[in-house]
Parts: C-alpha cells; sequence; structure tokens
C-alpha cells in the first residue's frame, strides 16, 4: 500500500511540477532509451563500455570487454552465449539458473535459456552496466544490476562498412553493413556471418545475423524507430571435463588419469547439453514525442522469439560408468511480447518519470526419449515423450522515479516499482495445471552532492527481487520422480532478495576520469535445492526447493580513465570483493560407497567462484598518429571451487596485445588489425567447480573438480573498410 500511494504521489508531481522550463534536473533513468543518460547526477555505480571500446578490442564474445568492468564476472561460453555476474551474486550457481542480472537490449528485456544470454557484439552502440540491485526499473531478476545494450542507430548519413578476421581454431567473421537517409528518414542494415572450430572437441559454432533499423522524423518534436532482428546460430559443448577420473576396485585403490596434462580438450567427454540449434527474433516498435510544456513520451511495443532446440542429459548407455549419449531431444520456444511507455518532465529543481511495463511472456517445451533405456524396471524407448508443458508468465507494472534538487549541490533520487506476476503452468501429458501470483514492491533512495563542478560525491539503497519458479514451489507434481529423486512441493517459499547499500565519488578532469565506490549487497532466502546445491541425496531422500542461504557480499570498485586523445592512455579497473554465506546449514555430500549424505553448516564460508582481488591494466601507446599498440593485462586472484572451501584454485594474469593501423586510399578509410589474447599462454580453468564425488573414488578432493582448460596464446587478424 505504501508503495502504490508513493507511485500516486509521483504521478501528482508530474502533473503539477514546473515543466515550463527543463532547467538543470532531469531524469536519467529509462527501461526503454539510453537517451538520458547523465552519469554525473547518477546515485548508483554505473559504467558505460562505448561502441568504440568494443571494436577496439575486435572481441570474439562480449565477456572480452565485460570481464574488464569493475564488479562484473562473465562465464564465457563459446560462441555469443554468455551468463553475466555481477558483484558476485549467483556465482555460486554454474549450472541452469538465471545469474541475477537484467538483460535489456533496446529497451526490451531479455530472458533466454537458463540465463545464457546471446549477445551479438558486432552491433552494439553502446552498454551500460548498473551496479547493485535494480528492480525499481527492471522488476524480476535485478538482483545483483542491469546490462544495458544499446544496439547501433540509424543515421541519414550515407556510409557502408565491410570487415573480415581471420583467427585460431578456423576463426572466420564477416560484416557488412550501410546507414543512409534522408532529412526525414534514416536507416541502418547490417548483416554478419562468424564461425569456429572451436579449441574443444565438439566445440564448433557459427551464427548467422540480419539486422536493421529504420528511425522516421515526423516532425521537429516527434520520431518512430523500428527495429528488426534476426539470427540463427549453432553452439556446441564447452570442454567440460574432470580433473583426474579414477578406474579401480575396491574403492580408493586404482589408476587415476590427470585430465588437465592429457585431455585438455575434452576429447571424448559427453556434455551435459549439447548441439544447440537456435533462431532468434526480435523486432520493436519506439515512438517518442517532446511536448511544446516541456513533459516528454516515449512508448514501445516489442515481440522477440527465442526457439531453441538441443541434446540433454547424458547418460551411460551401455552400463559400464562412462556416459556416452544424450537421454533426451529437448525442444524450447519462449516468446517475449510486451508494453512500455514512460512520461517524463524536468524543471529548475524537480523532475519525474512514470512508467508502466506490460509482458506477456510464453515457453512452450518438450523432450523426447532419443536412446532406449530402462529406469527402475520401466522400459523407455525411442520417440517416447518425456515432457511437453507450457509456462506463461504475465507481468504487470508501474514505476516512476523523482528526482528533486534541494540545493544546487545536493540532489536525491527516488525511484519505486511495484510489480504484479502471474504464473500458469501446464502439463499437456496429464492436463494438470499450476497457477501462482506474486507482488513484490522495490526501491531505490539515493543522492548525489557536487564539491565541484565536475567532482561528486552518490550514495544510495536499492533492492532487487526474484521470484521462486513454479517449477521449483510445485516439483513433486510438475517433476515427480526423475533419474532415481523424488521431489517434493515446497509453494511456501519466499521471494529472493537483494538489499544494496553504496557510498561513491567520482570526478572528471582533462587528464583523468575516475569512480569509485564501496558497498554491501545482502542476498537473503537465495532458492536452492534442499539438500545442497547439486549434492546428491540418499536414495530414500525426497527432493525439494527452498530458501537455503544467505549471502553477504562487500566490495570496493575503482575505475581509473586517462584522456585517450593524448599520445599515450592507461586504464586501471580494480575490484575487492568479499562474498560469505552469512546462512547456509543444510549442505549435503554423499560420497561413493556411502548410504546416507552427511550434513555440513557452511555459515562463514566463502561463496565460490569469488576472487577477492581483480585487476585490470591497459596502456595504449600512439606510434604514430594512425598506428597504435595496446597492451593490457587482467588479474584475478585465488578463487575456492567448492561451498566447504576444501578445494582452493591458483589465482592467473592473461595478457594481450593488438595494434591497428589505418590508412585513407581513396574514398576507403582502411584498418587494419592484429591483435595476440593470452601472450604468454597462460593455463588457467574457467568455471571451476566440485559439489560432490564427482569420479567415484569415494573421496572428496581436488581430483572431483569439474572445469575448462582455456585455449591459451590465440591469434586474430582482420581488415575493414569505411566508404
Amino acid at each position: 500500500m505504501k508503495k502504490k500511494i508513493l507511485l500516486s504521489v509521483i504521478c501528482a508531481l508530474i502533473v503539477n511540477a514546473n515543466a515550463s522550463d527543463l532547467g538543470t534536473i532531469q531524469v536519467e533513468s529509462s527501461t526503454i532509451d539510453d537517451k538520458f543518460e547523465s552519469k554525473m547526477l547518477e546515485v548508483s555505480n554505473t559504467t558505460t563500455v562505448t561502441g568504440a571500446k568494443i571494436e577496439e578490442f575486435h572481441s570474439k564474445n562480449i565477456a572480452d570487454v565485460l570481464n574488464t568492468v569493475p564488479g562484473v564476472t562473465v562465464r564465457r561460453n563459446e560462441g555469443d552465449s554468455n551468463k553475466i555476474h555481477i558483484r558476485g551474486i549467483a556465482a555460486e550457481m554454474y549450472m541452469g539458473e538465471k545469474p541475477g542480472v537484467a538483460i535489456v537490449i533496446d529497451g526490451v528485456p531479455v530472458q533466454e535459456r537458463a540465463g545464457s544470454i546471446n549477445i551479438d557484439s558486432d552491433n552494439i552502440e553502446s552498454i551500460k552496466v548498473i551496479k547493485g540491485g535494480a528492480s525499481y526499473l527492471y522488476g524480476n531478476d535485478a538482483l545483483a544490476g542491469a546490462v544495458i545494450i544499446t544496439t547501433k542507430k540509424a543515421k541519414n548519413k550515407n556510409e557502408a562498412f565491410v570487415s573480415t578476421e581471420q583467427g585460431s581454431y578456423g576463426y572466420a567473421k564477416y560484416i557488412a553493413s550501410f546507414t543512409g537517409g534522408t532529412e526525414d528518414l534514416a536507416v541502418r542494415f547490417q548483416a554478419s556471418s562468424k564461425e569456429s572450430d572451436g579449441y574443444w572437441e565438439d566445440s564448433d559454432y557459427w551464427a548467422k545475423s540480419l539486422n536493421g533499423k529504420l528511425q522516421y522524423y515526423i516532425d521537429d518534436s516527434s520520431d518512430i524507430t523500428l527495429g528488426i532482428d534476426k539470427s540463427t546460430r549453432f553452439e556446441n559443448d564447452t570442454g567440460s571435463i574432470t580433473y583426474a577420473t579414477f578406474d579401480g576396485t575396491p574403492i580408493g585403490n586404482g589408476v587415476y588419469t590427470n585430465n588437465v596434462e592429457t585431455n585438455p580438450t575434452s576429447k571424448g567427454e559427453v556434455g551435459y547439453a549439447v548441439g544447440y540449434e537456435i533462431e532468434l527474433s526480435k523486432y520493436f516498435l519506439t515512438y517518442a514525442k517532446d511536448f511544446d510544456n516541456g513533459l516528454s513520451l516515449m512508448s514501445q511495443i516489442y515481440n522477440y522469439e527465442d526457439i531453441t532446440t538441443n541434446k540433454s542429459s547424458a547418460i551411460d548407455t551401455v552400463g559400464d560408468g562412462v556416459r556416452d549419449d544424450h537421454l533426451y531431444s529437448s525442444f524450447a520456444d519462449t516468446l517475449q511480447q510486451g508494453f512500455k511507455t514512460e512520461l517524463r518532465t524536468g524543471g529548475d529543481t524537480l523532475a519525474a518519470m512514470l512508467g508502466i511495463d506490460i509482458a506477456r511472456n510464453t515457453t512452450d517445451r518438450d523432450s523426447k526419449v532419443r536412446v532406449d533405456y530402462t529406469s527402475r524396471g520401466t522400459l523407455y524407448a525411442i520417440g517416447d515423450v518425456a515432457s511437453n508443458n507450457t509456462n506463461k508468465e504475465d507481468i504487470n507494472a508501474i514505476y516512476g522515479e523523482l528526482k528533486y534538487g534541494i540545493t544546487n549541490a545536493l540532489t536525491t533520487t527516488l525511484n519505486a516499482r511495484y510489480d504484479q506476476i502471474k504464473y500458469n503452468y501446464s502439463n499437456h501429458l496429464d492436463s494438470s495445471n499450476w497457477d501462482k501470483e506474486f507482488n513484490e514492491a522495490s526501491y531505490r533512495l539515493g543522492a548525489t552532492y557536487k564539491l565541484e563542478a565536475t567532482s561528486v560525491i552518490y550514495t544510495n539503497g536499492s533492492t532487487g527481487f526474484r521470484v521462486p519458479l513454479i517449477s521449483q514451489l510445485f516439483a513433486g507434481d510438475i517433476t515427480g520422480t526423475s533419474r532415481g529423486i523424488t521431489y517434493e512441493n515446497n509453494i511456501n517459499m519466499k521471494t529472493e532478495k537483494t538489499y544494496n547499500v553504496e557510498l561513491g565519488y567520482r570526478s572528471k578532469s582533462d587528464m583523468l576520469t575516475y569512480d569509485i565506490a564501496i558497498y554491501q549487497l545482502s542476498r537473503n532466502d537465495v532458492i536452492a535445492k534442499s539438500t545442497g546445491n547439486y549434492s546428491s541425496p540418499d536414495g530414500s531422500e525426497n527432493v525439494s526447493y527452498g530458501n537455503m542461504s544467505d549471502i553477504r557480499n562487500r566490495g570496493l570498485e575503482l575505475s581509473l580513465n586517462s584522456n585517450r586523445a593524448k599520445d599515450f592512455s592507461f586504464a586501471f579497473n580494480y575490484t575487492y570483493l568479499d562474498s560469505i554465506y552469512t546462512k547456509y546449514d543444510n549442505f549435503a555430500l554423499l560420497l561413493e560407497g556411502e548410504t546416507t549424505s552427511t550434513i555440513y553448516d557452511l555459515g562463514g564460508n566463502t561463496v565460490p567462484r569469488t576472487s577477492n582481488h581483480t585487476f585490470y591494466l591497459e596502456g595504449t601507446y600512439k606510434i604514430m598518429s594512425n598506428w597504435s599498440m595496446t597492451a593490457d593485462v587482467n588479474y584475478r586472484t585465488a578463487q575456492f571451487a567448492d561451498e566447504r572451501n576444501m578445494i582452493e584454485v591458483d589465482g592467473y594474469a592473461v595478457a594481450n596485445l593488438r595494434t591497428k593501423y589505418n590508412l585513407n586510399v581513396s574514398i576507403f578509410d582502411i584498418e587494419l588489425f592484429a591483435q595476440v589474447d593470452n601472450v604468454l599462454n597462460e593455463q588457467y580453468y574457467m568455471m571451476p567447480r566440485v559439489t560432490g564425488d564427482r569420479n567415484d573414488d569415494g573421496i572428496y578432493d581436488v581430483r572431483d573438480m569439474g572445469l575448462t582448460v582455456n585455449p591459451g596464446r590465440v591469434y586474430l587478424a582482420g581488415l575493414s573498410a569505411k566508404f
């Protein structure tokens, strides 16, 4: 009720605010477009990466760029698929969960499979990272923040661009784009193709994309933009192996094989899910209008569809203890349709924004048996339908922002959002149906204080939330018994929430721009399996999902950037992160040969896969006006691979070199570029994880670690031309 009253106040203020003069106070926040951004008065710690910076990296994947941002860690997969983590949130999860970060592309909230987001790095105008709980703008799942991606804009300037890149392991990329228009119309089209054989066995991928924008200027104060993005992709395994496999009887007396040394490319390994064939279609229409009285309106409708097929659930089909095939052929069709609108005004001391967010999301899934197998005496044949269901999500939300200048130096900001989320799950095999509704409020309260015109102290408190999935609430009814495990319902599960407080200072001069922030981000009622994350329960136990733990993250984020127009420029980013379980008293572990699980209390333990210190240092030297050389190094300290903190993985430093040379030939602006990633050929492990006796030797140690070995030194060279 209090949140509804607050939003009513914002509505009244919009109507009654002094709208005759936009003045110096404006609302920067928007879930539709980034054109209102003004970082100096932003009360949260944010980082914006420009499209020019992304192009300088010539990255195969935007993980290369985002991993340089303080507070951000990206699990890089082959192709364009990524899992983005902010301030350590959800770093403990490594399989099918969403990572607690809202992803928005051109105003469209993207909900792709298992939180693994496909993003085309070749068509990005800018990436804005908002750190801390961000549900006050983006609603469900914005536990740790948001990543706002704006694709390249249409221009009424006639220009064409072509580029080609070639690199290690059969990597090749081709791009062609065109922009142009008239006084009233601007268009942009781009086609791209990318492929690679991959470093690991069966890690080949390819992607083909066609996208464009058409912007029509209705008059001097209004315009409409149509965006279209179509792509098809194929992605395969990411090379996961067990650190050391065991072959011997009895338990503890056998032969170990160190796969890191003998099989870094994962030959013969069968991943849990492989062979993703993906079709993505995104359409949006955005209308913007500036009124004479200082009001502005922006509205958007969108349609986004992700159709994915793959093989899943690795299985041992011949009984020799080795997984050699996949049990299911899986299909998922996720359709997101929505409408958003924002009304805003500004003035000398007051600015306000009111928004409405309506979304209708539907996911149809099915899986079919693809190998003959027997489970608990029941024979399953190829082609049998194992599951067939539809999940619907209806979101109705209202949100707003109020910015008030108390003095010329002190400005306060208040955000609030109220979400009504309705789930409906239908099982088409037995015609059963389940419903659930959530009503969640979220907020941000912050302030900025100008010490000087380009020097600001900022602070805020914000919240984030993630509601339980209906498949978790009704796991007993929906999942039943799967692969020998019987599930139970838990309809009393709480919503997972985060509370973020931070204090920061940012400044800008002719020579240096810097931003430093300290924060505490508390995550309460983390949802996990009742026996601990991915632990094997006793054969007689039933399993449910529940609010199993609380986590507290504290940290410091520092960013320093010198003037890039100088002959020598540098960037230095540093992250300190202390992530611990403040409560986790029901973690289960079952070793080979044991009949019951051992329960551990992990309160006080460090959250796995979080490094205390992360450094990024980059230096660029202009050898000539048209020739530059850049060197960078990314260093992360040690991390634990398990919740019990028994297995620690060493830190690592990766150094990279890149160079570019520009020349003009007739009407062509040509750029030649080359780079070497991981110059020193450093070997390190991607996503190390241990939750149990993975190699079935009856011992819990480093040899049970699942990991992916980094490809080592790789090369890339290319050529682009603009005309």
